[in-house]
C-alpha cells in the first residue's frame, strides 16, 4: 500500500538547491509509527548530561504530510530548510538557555556540584547532540535526510498489531468521525468519500477497502505505509553506507534495555550515565502481545492488510 504522489526515487532527487550555515551542534532525531517507544527513548537521551533530546514542538506536524505533494523544488528547498533553521534558532534560544531548565536538567541527571554552579550562575553551554524526536517523520524519511544530511537517526518500530492496538486504545484514531475532518495528526490531508476523507496515504483504488475497514485495520494500514516507506529510503544503498541510520527493534530494546540502550546511545555519540542505566531499567515487556486480547476476527483482517510488512520484520 504504497503512496502514487511522490516516490522516494524523486525524494532522493530532492533536497536544498544552495548551501545554509553549518550546524553549531550535531543533530539526532528519533523517529518510528506512533506508539512505537519513541517518548520512551527520547526520556533515554535526555539523562546524557551532554544531550538534549526534545519533543516535536519545533516543526509542524502538517509538514510530513505535506512533502509528499508533488511540490515545487523551491518549495520543498524552504521546508527543509526551515527545519534545520529551527532546531539551531532553538539551541540559541532564550527557551534552551533558560537557567530553570539548565537546573532541571541538572536534578533529572546529576553531574557534579561544579555542574549546578555552571547551571546555577552561566550560561547554559551548548550540547554535543541535539535530537529531535517526532514520531511522524517516519512518514516523511526522505524529509529528514534532506533537511539534516549529517544528522544521526535513530528509527525505531514495533509489532504493527501492538502499534495498532495501542493507536485505537490510546488515542482513538482513524474512526468514521475522526475521518470527517483533517485535523488529526494522522491525516492532515486526504480526498473526500461521502461525508469522510479518505488519508492521503491510502493509495488510489484502495478507498473502499479502507474505509470498510475498522479504526483498528485503519491504524495497521498507515503503520504499513511507514513500514514500506522508511524501508525503502533508510534500506537504500547509498544511506546504508553513511551508517548514519539505527534500526531498533522495539521489543528487543524493552527485553535487553542496558544492551540495546547502549549501542544507541553510543550512535549517537554519548556514553550511558548511571542515570541512563536506572531509567532504562523501568523498561518492561508487558506492551508486547497486547494485541491478543482483540477479537481473532479483527486481527485477521488486520495481518491480512499488513502481512507483508509483519512478514519482513519478523512479526508473522
Amino acid at each position: 500500500m504504497s503512496t502514487s504522489t511522490v516516490t522516494a526515487d524523486s525524494l532522493q532527487k530532492r533536497g536544498p538547491s544552495t548551501g545554509f550555515e553549518p550546524e553549531t551542534v550535531p543533530y539526532g532525531v528519533v523517529l518510528g509509527c506512533p506508539r512505537s517507544g519513541t517518548t520512551f527513548l527520547s526520556r533515554v537521551l535526555n539523562t546524557i548530561p551532554e544531550f538534549e533530546s526534545i519533543t516535536g514542538t519545533l516543526l509542524p506536524v502538517a509538514i510530513p504530510h505535506v512533502v509528499h505533494r508533488d511540490l515545487p523544488n523551491d518549495v520543498y528547498d524552504a521546508l527543509t530548510v526551515g527545519f534545520e533553521r529551527a532546531l539551531d534558532a532553538y539551541i540559541h534560544s532564550g527557551r534552551y538557555h533558560n537557567r530553570a531548565m539548565a537546573v532541571k536538567k541538572w536534578l533529572d541527571v546529576p553531574s557534579g556540584v561544579g555542574d549546578l554552579y555552571r547551571a546555577l550562575t552561566g550560561p547554559r553551554p551548548l550540547p554535543t547532540r541535539l535530537i529531535y524526536k517526532e514520531p511522524f517523520l517516519s512518514m516523511a524519511p526522505q524529509f529528514v535526510l534532506d533537511a539534516l544530511p549529517d544528522a544521526r537517526i535513530v528509527y525505531i518500530y514495533r509489532d504493527g498489531r501492538d502499534v495498532a492496538n495501542s493507536l485505537v486504545r490510546t488515542y482513538d484514531v482513524l474512526t468514521d468521525e475522526r475521518l470527517t475532518h483533517l485535523r488529526g495528526s494522522e491525516m492532515r490531508l486526504g480526498r473526500p468519500y461521502d461525508h469522510r476523507y479518505v488519508p492521503w496515504w491510502v493509495e488510489p483504488g484502495d478507498e473502499n477497502a479502507f474505509m470498510d475497514a475498522t479504526p483498528y485495520g485503519r491504524a495497521i494500514w498507515m503503520w504499513t505505509f511507514v513500514m514500506e516507506t522508511c524501508d525503502s529510503v533508510f534500506n537504500r544503498p547509498d544511506v546504508k553506507a553513511t551508517e548514519n541510520v539505527l534500526f531498533v527493534r522495539y521489543e528487543s530494546f524493552v527485553s535487553t534495555p542496558r544492551e540495546v540502550g547502549h549501542d544507541i546511545v553510543e550512535h549517537l555519540g554519548g556514553q550511558p550515565t548511571r542515570a541512563t542505566k536506572r531509567f532504562l531499567s523501568n523498561a518492561h515487556t508487558s506492551s508486547i502481545g497486547k494485541h491478543e486480547s482483540r477479537e481473532s476476527r479483527e486481527v485477521d483482517q488486520a495481518e491480512a492488510i499488513a502481512a507483508d510488512m509483519l512478514k519482513q520484520y519478523g512479526y508473522l
